[in-house]
């Protein structure tokens, strides 16, 4: 009887690793994974010379497992085993309350950081430049009622007040504590400073750190009253993607508009009267509406104010919602993303006479990346 289980069980699993492998081969092959929001391998060209090396096997391994036949299905039930066998954050996201999917605790890489802290400080003493940077802490660390019960302690707080201790001649924007005092409490009021899905801040998020801006400059910032606020359901960002929790409900994602008179000028070449890409929000990645994504270069010309500060910003992907609202009290802003742009960016201060460098980053990027650390 053991035997006759034993063939049994054999047979069905070569019958199922078989009929994949049939339909691996004959299935259309998608270019883009929708729900993961990335570019899927493509089948590696045959060579010796790469068998020889292996990376021909690795990379024919990395095709074979993208294009999986129902491979969402499969990716979504081992997320699904892994939260409800008390596992939850194996992916590297958190499953919290009330929908939240919070990305785990960045990774202090102290060597990396203290490059990145001297980048910053050794580019603000090279210019001259009145340089500020604004740190945006984790939602994690700002939402820990919304967390489940186990998890890894979040020091954001620590981490930005060393940043703030180990800076010279670089003023820094502490948002911590305003956020943390109304994290929580604004999202009981309606309201959400991060995304659900997403690790990025929300336009609300984005606008309190605005008026932290506007605080630290002396001026005052616009009514929340003045902006045309226009909302668009079915928004599935970053977090949702890694956690593969495909149950979770999608974000609602806004764009806050005041009438001003702009041209943007994307990497040195195409032009646009707006700072908000509405096509966007009809695609599967609804967060490009912000200054149409990630680009190495961007220029923001706001000519209802041409006596308005000229700034540097040097930034990662979370200065894409912030830059509309900082738009209308400059004249000029240049943004520079290090991920992308390799030039060295002092080149642009002879150009152009900056009246502030501000260097915004999530609190992911400059402990764990190495963007700032080319700065010169």
């Amino acid at each position: 009887m053991n035997k006759t289980h034993n063939i049994i069980i054999t047979v069905l699993f070569c019958g199922f690793i078989g009929i994949m492998g049939i339909l691996t081969l004959v299935l259309p092959k998608q270019e883009v994974s929708v729900n993961e929001k990335r570019i899927l391998a493509k089948m590696p060209q045959f060579s010796l010379d790469k068998v020889a090396s292996g990376k021909w096997e690795k990379d024919f391994e990395g095709y074979i497992s993208d294009h999986f036949p129902a491979r969402d299905v499969f990716a979504g039930g081992d997320a699904y085993f892994m939260l409800y066998t008390g596992r939850n954050g194996s992916n590297g996201i958190y499953s919290g309350k009330n929908g939240f999917l919070f990305q785990t605790p960045v990774k202090n890489d102290k060597k990396n950081l203290d490059d990145n802290i001297e980048a910053v400080n050794s580019f603000a003493t090279k210019t001259g430049i009145p340089t500020k940077l604004m740190v945006v802490p984790s939602a994690g660390y700002i939402m820990p009622g919304y967390l489940p019960q186990n998890h890894k302690e979040y020091k954001d707080g620590e981490i930005i007040s060393e940043i703030g201790n180990k800076l010279q001649n670089v003023e820094t924007i502490d948002i911590t504590g305003g956020f943390s005092r109304l994290g929580e409490a604004v999202y009981n009021y309606g309201e959400q400073l991060y995304y659900k899905t997403d690790h990025h801040w929300t336009s609300d998020g984005a606008y309190l750190a605005y008026k932290l801006w506007c605080r630290s400059e002396g001026i005052e910032p616009r009514r929340i009253e003045d902006y045309n606020v226009t909302k668009t359901d079915g928004f599935y960002g970053t977090s949702y993607s890694k956690s593969a929790l495909w149950l979770t409900k999608p974000d609602t994602i806004e764009t806050w508009e005041y009438p001003i008179n702009v041209t943007v000028t994307i990497d040195s070449k195409d032009e646009y009267d707006s700072l908000f890409f509405k096509n966007h929000l009809t695609e599967p990645d609804k967060y490009p509406v912000y200054l149409d994504g990630n680009h190495e270069f961007e220029r923001i010309i706001n000519h209802d104010n041409p006596n308005g500060k000229k700034i540097l910003l040097i930034k990662d992907s979370y200065a894409h919602t912030f830059a509309p609202f900082l738009a209308e009290n400059c004249s000029q802003i240049d943004m520079v993303d290090l991920r992308y742009y390799f030039d060295p960016v002092s080149r642009l201060t002879e150009k152009t006479k900056y009246d502030e460098v501000l260097v915004l980053y999530g609190i992911s990027n400059i402990c764990e990346t190495s963007d700032l650390s080319i700065l010169e």
